[in-house]
């Protein structure tokens, strides 16, 4: 099927280094759809560029947008999820040979790779049990009663195929009415019910008659006894005469409601009862057989499997979808935050009671001892969440001061080794004639100074983890051994001749570049690649900005604890400055800021006690360029607020096309006032910008 006219005329001509088509598997075969407009809808409708017809997909599932020339897949809420490469996505770039899976349907982009060339147009092979099938069906059979085995092959063949279609449904009330009519349909019942237990009590999910009409008042309408003594034994009841089967004589719902044939089958899944299929027929008597039972039972069995795969996704894209609602939430408060730190003004106060609404995504983990708020940050601990309960090696980086031990520490604490010691060491800090004997201990006598056995970093962490800061730091010598162990797990001590087991889990962390490292051989490519098993990037403090009200306020309460003092005010200067300040030195050099500030203040924290280094924008301290700072303390806070200022304002003011009556609304001065300013810091427009208003 082509792309409709519409779709390949509609957009810009077509970027060299994009594939030129999708490939589409699915029941009907394999079709191919070119490539040629800038957008492409992918859904059950016929208004889509690419019709679906898979049971799974929604009317409007998917659409691939190119931008700046690659193509980009972005689920659009559907029901049932859009995979890429077995992945469940919201929206991410593709590349060429990417697999997409709508349910069973299959579409390639671009091409399909080598794996896949093979397989068959979607859908997976199914291998029955036979515990399900067991009754021999003799050779007299398929002629003394033809009908019979023809049917009982028919419904073979239709829970082939129907096992095959459950899997793409990811719907729990949609995948509840398919099981059921299906179980309906195949046992020739009168009615049918689904009933799945939550929280001890029996709750009816779907409910059908033999004309598809749900069935009124269902939960009133089934034997709960019959029921429950399904559900607590996790066996079947099959009953061809209800009223007089002595296993149900005690039964008052039976008789109320006058059944007659009852067919109950439980809903197993890893020796766990997740609910009940329950047919039955009020008017005939043995209705259902054995044959039924069986067909019955393997698809409950089977439909066990799906609705748990179900729960699970929509347990996921409930998660998902909390995650992104607080982070949407988050961005939206820190975008408030950032318009109150422009008016200069602001009270701390106001900051402080902005920073507690919101909350931070629910995730598996809790990171609650990193104080953050920032949207950098939380993608960090959605990646670290993923991996925290194995034992995967992890490299952390970033700049000094970022809180690298910090999430080290939060990573052993949320794992199944929190139990376990953590063993923290910076490898810059040890003597190097001394590193061998620190991290793999030494015996009595190895060498000068030796009075006693001595236990090693590894033997310290053993069952637990061991963080090792400044990996880069480290020498080539001391590499190969911890490469070696890393590899045997075993370490020697030194001056010993055998050699200790380990078990421990390796987060390592640097400030410097290790693959420019490894690129002029200082470190080695092997141990490389075995730390660097997943990469943590740490923001630095000035990309996380909206984070330094919370971390000030944090700080403060800490300081004041520990002093047992009370709490001083701030000065909205001081938390104007310290919010622009560049903070080379990262979270630590502001600790240890608001720490000098506490103690130089009184009632309140006053801009002219910030230290003349946090306030300079110029250069790094140590710079050769850097100038001598002149002046009094009150004149540099001055000058760098003036300085602030003049950035800001000249920054809306771009952003807004020099549009000054809406610069001036939005940094809360008047026009006048703003006028001032544009002279005062002699600010000009850019041609090409709009007239003023």
């Amino acid at each position: 099927m082509d792309v409709p006219e519409r779709a390949r005329h509609g957009g810009q001509p077509n970027h060299a280094a994009s594939p030129a088509e999708l490939i589409i598997r699915d029941m009907a075969g394999e079709r191919r759809v070119r490539l040629d407009a800038e957008s492409i809808a992918i859904g059950r409708s016929r208004e889509n560029d690419v019709e679906v017809g898979d049971i799974s997909s929604s009317r409007e599932h998917c659409q691939l947008n190119r931008i700046q020339g690659r193509w980009h897949i972005e689920d659009l809420r559907s029901r049932n999820g859009t995979l890429v490469n077995g992945i469940l996505i919201r929206r991410q770039p593709l590349m060429v040979g990417d697999l997409i899976e709508i349910g069973k349907t299959q579409i390639f982009f671009g091409e399909i790779p080598e794996m896949h060339r093979e397989n068959a147009p979607a859908g997976e092979t199914l291998v029955l049990s036979t515990e399900y099938f067991l009754e021999p069906i003799a050779e007299e059979a398929t002629t003394e009663d033809p009908i019979r085995f023809q049917k009982e092959r028919e419904i073979f063949l239709r829970l082939l195929q129907l096992t095959r279609d459950l899997g793409a449904i990811l719907v729990t009330e949609e995948l509840f009415e398919v099981i059921l009519q299906n179980i309906i349909e195949i046992s020739g019942a009168e009615r049918g019910f689904l009933i799945i237990e939550e929280d001890g009590e029996l709750r009816v999910a779907s409910s059908r008659n033999i004309d598809r009409d749900v069935v009124r008042r269902a939960h009133l309408q089934v034997s709960q006894s019959l029921t429950r003594r399904v559900i607590d034994s996790g066996e079947p009841v099959l009953t061809g005469d209800a009223r007089s089967d002595p296993r149900f004589h005690e039964s008052a719902s039976i008789a109320n409601l006058r059944l007659e044939s009852v067919l109950c089958v439980p809903l197993r899944l890893r020796g766990k009862i997740l609910g009940a299929a329950y047919v039955d027929n009020r008017f005939e008597k043995h209705s259902f057989h054995k044959g039924t039972l069986r067909f019955v039972q393997f698809l409950a069995d089977q439909a066990a499997i799906y609705i748990e795969n179900a729960r699970l996704f929509e347990e996921l894209h409930r998660k998902q979808e909390a995650i992104q609602s607080s982070k949407d939430q988050v961005e939206a408060l820190n975008r408030e935050f950032q318009a109150m730190l422009i008016a200069r003004d602001v009270e701390p106060e106001d900051v402080r009671e902005l920073l507690k609404r919101g909350a931070r995504p629910d995730l598996k983990h809790s990171f609650d001892r990193i104080v953050t708020r920032s949207p950098i940050m939380i993608r960090v601990f959605e990646l670290l969440d993923r991996v925290i309960n194995t034992d995967m090696p992890v490299l952390i980086l970033g700049e000094s001061g970022t809180g690298k031990e910090l999430v080290a520490q939060a990573v052993h604490v949320g794992s199944n080794r929190k139990d376990q010691p953590f063993v923290s060491q910076n490898c810059a800090a040890i003597p190097e004639n001394l590193l061998e004997s620190e991290f793999f201990g030494h015996v009595k006598g190895a060498f000068t100074g030796a009075h006693r056995d001595k236990k090693g970093l590894f033997e310290l962490a053993d069952g637990g983890t061991l963080f090792l800061d400044e990996i880069g730091d480290m020498s080539k010598e001391l590499q190969a051994k911890l490469l070696r162990v890393l590899e045997d797990g075993e370490i020697r001590p030194v001056g010993s001749r055998d050699t200790i087991r380990v078990e421990v889990r390796i987060l390592s962390a640097t400030n410097q570049k290790l693959e420019e490292m490894v690129r002029n051989g200082n470190f080695r490519e092997d141990l490389y690649y075995r730390l660097n098993v997943l990469t943590v990037q740490l923001p630095a403090l000035r990309e996380r900005r909206e984070d330094i009200p919370l971390l000030v306020d944090h700080f403060i309460d800490e300081v004041c604890s520990r002093h047992d003092r009370d709490r001083p005010k701030m000065d909205p200067r001081t938390l104007y400055a310290l919010y622009h300040s560049p903070w080379p030195g990262n979270v630590r050099q502001l600790e240890n800021e608001i720490e000098r500030l506490v103690a130089l203040s009184e009632d309140v924290i006053v801009p002219e006690t910030i230290s003349p280094s946090v306030l300079s924008h110029g250069p790094k301290a140590g710079s050769e360029n850097r100038e001598p700072m002149r002046g009094t303390l009150r004149e540099l806070v001055a000058e760098a607020t003036e300085g602030l200022e003049r950035q800001v304002i000249a920054a809306i003011l771009e952003e807004n096309s020099w549009n000054k009556s809406k610069t001036a609304r939005q940094l809360g001065v008047s026009r006048p006032t703003l006028d001032q300013k544009i002279e005062k810091y002699r600010l000009k427009r850019n041609s090409g910008n709009d007239g003023e208003h």
